[in-house]
C-alpha cells in the first residue's frame, strides 16, 4: 500500500508541474501585457492624468490669479442676490454687449460669472459680486480653467479628433486594471501592507501595487467614463435633450425684470435649484433657467424651465427624471468624471485620487526603468523608460509637437 501511495504521489507531483508551469506562464503573459500598456504610452498617460487632476481645482487656481473673481462680502448674512437680478445688472453695465449666459458662483467666496460678446465679437467673462451686485470687472475668456480643459479633454485638437484620442487611454486604464489584478496574486490581502523594501526597485513596485489597490474604484470610474466619451464621439451619442422651444413672436422686444422671471420659474418648477440663466439669443426665443433638481448625477443642462421673457408664460419644462436611460448615462458622465456632484468635498476626493493615479502611472514606468539598471551606464531609470517605450516614443513625440503647435495657434 505504501509503495502504491508513493507511486501515486510521484505521478501527482509530475502531473502538477505542467499545470503550475502553465499558470506561471499565463501569469507572465498577463504581466507582459500589463507592463507593455503601462509603459509604451506612459508619458502620454501621465500627462493626461496630471492635467485632469489639476483641472479639478482649476476654478480655485483662477480665483487666486484673478482678483475680479473674489467676492467682497463672503456670506454677509443676507445671502446672495437672485441670479436673475445680477443678470439684469450685467446687461445695464454692458449695454452694447450680447450676454450669452450667467452662472451661479462656485462657492460663497466666488463672484458670479457671465459670458458676453463685445460688439467686435470678442468673448469676455464679466464678474459680479453676488452680495452687493457690483460689477467687479471683465476679463478674457481664456483662463487656467479653459487651458486645462482644452488640454485634458482634446489636447487643443478638434474635438472629433482629440476627445477619441484621449478617450482611447481609458481602454489602457481598463486593461491595466484587469491585468494588474491577475498578476498580483491574492491582491485583496495587500490593502494594509505598507510599501517597505530593501532597495528602490522593490519599494517602487510595492508602492505601485499599494496605491493601485486603493485606487481600484477610481480607476474603474475614470476608465468607464472615458470609454463613454470615446463611444459618444465615435457614433454612440444619446438623443439630444429637449430644446427650450419658442416664445411668442416678438417676445424679446420688451422683457420683464429678471428677478420677476426667476420667481415665476421657481414657482413653476419648485425642485429646480437655478445655477444658470441663458437669455434669448434672438427674437422669439425664451429665457431659460437651468440647474439641479431631484435627479442625481446629471449635468446642469438636464433640468430647465423656459419662459416667455415678455409675459413670463411657461414655454417648456425639462426634468432629468423623464430622460431615457441612454440620455441619463450621457448626462452623468461629467459629474462622475470630474467629481462635481458633491461640491468641494467630492472634488477634493477626486483631486486626491487623481494624484494617486498619476503617481501609479509614474511609478509603473520607474519600475520598468529600474529593471534596466544593469544594461545602461548613465541615468538608468529614465533611459530605461525611454528605451522600453519603443514605438511609443514616436507617438509621444508626435503628440507633443501637435499639442505645442495647436496650443500656440489657439493662444494667438
Amino acid at each position: 500500500m505504501s509503495f502504491e501511495f508513493a507511486a501515486a504521489s510521484r505521478r501527482t507531483s509530475k502531473e502538477s508541474k505542467p499545470a503550475k508551469s502553465g499558470r506561471a506562464s499565463g501569469r507572465r503573459v498577463w504581466h507582459t501585457v500589463h507592463s507593455w500598456v503601462g509603459l509604451k504610452l506612459s508619458v502620454f498617460m501621465s500627462f493626461v492624468l496630471i492635467t485632469g487632476t489639476l483641472a479639478v481645482f482649476a476654478p480655485e487656481i483662477d480665483w487666486l490669479l484673478t482678483p475680479e473673481m473674489r467676492a467682497s462680502k463672503n456670506g454677509n448674512g443676507s445671502g446672495p442676490l437672485p441670479l436673475a437680478e445680477l443678470y439684469d445688472r450685467a446687461k445695464r453695465a454692458y449695454p452694447g454687449w450680447e450676454l450669452d449666459r450667467i452662472d451661479a458662483p462656485q462657492g460663497s467666496w466666488f463672484t458670479v460669472q457671465a459670458l458676453a460678446y463685445r460688439p467686435d465679437g470678442d468673448l469676455r467673462r464679466i464678474y459680479i459680486d453676488p452680495y452687493t451686485g457690483d460689477i467687479s470687472g471683465d476679463c478674457p475668456f481664456f483662463n487656467v480653467q479653459r487651458f486645462l480643459r482644452e488640454t485634458h479633454r482634446n489636447l487643443f485638437l478638434p474635438t472629433w479628433v482629440g476627445v477619441p484620442l484621449v478617450g482611447s487611454l481609458s481602454f489602457v486604464l481598463a486593461i491595466s486594471l484587469v491585468t494588474g489584478l491577475v498578476v498580483y496574486r491574492k491582491w485583496w490581502r495587500g490593502f494594509f501592507k505598507w510599501p517597505r523594501a530593501k532597495n528602490r526597485r522593490q519599494f517602487l513596485g510595492n508602492l505601485h501595487r499599494f496605491l493601485g489597490l486603493w485606487s481600484l474604484w477610481f480607476v474603474l470610474v475614470m476608465s468607464a467614463t472615458g470609454i463613454w466619451y470615446f463611444i459618444e464621439y465615435t457614433g454612440g451619442r444619446a438623443l439630444r435633450l429637449p430644446a427650450p422651444g419658442y416664445a411668442a413672436e416678438g417676445a424679446t422686444i420688451r422683457h420683464l425684470p429678471g428677478a420677476e422671471l426667476q420667481l415665476i420659474a421657481e414657482s413653476a418648477f419648485e425642485d429646480l435649484n437655478i445655477l444658470r440663466i441663458q437669455p434669448p439669443d434672438r427674437p422669439g426665443r425664451p429665457i431659460v433657467f437651468l440647474g439641479q433638481a431631484s435627479a442625481s448625477l446629471v449635468r446642469t443642462r438636464a433640468n430647465f424651465i423656459a419662459l416667455n421673457p415678455a409675459t413670463g408664460a411657461v414655454v417648456r419644462i425639462s426634468d432629468a427624471e423623464d430622460l431615457s436611460l441612454h440620455q441619463r448615462i450621457s448626462e452623468m458622465a461629467d459629474p462622475l468624471h470630474f467629481g462635481t456632484f458633491g461640491g468641494l468635498v467630492s472634488r477634493a476626493v477626486w483631486f486626491l485620487f487623481g494624484l494617486l493615479l498619476s503617481t501609479i502611472a509614474v511609478t509603473g514606468a520607474l519600475v520598468y526603468g529600474n529593471r534596466c539598471i544593469n544594461q545602461l551606464e548613465t541615468s538608468p531609470t529614465l533611459a530605461g523608460i525611454w528605451r522600453g517605450m519603443g514605438t511609443g516614443r514616436l507617438v509621444t513625440l508626435l503628440l507633443a509637437v501637435t499639442y505645442l503647435v495647436a496650443g500656440f495657434l489657439f493662444l494667438t
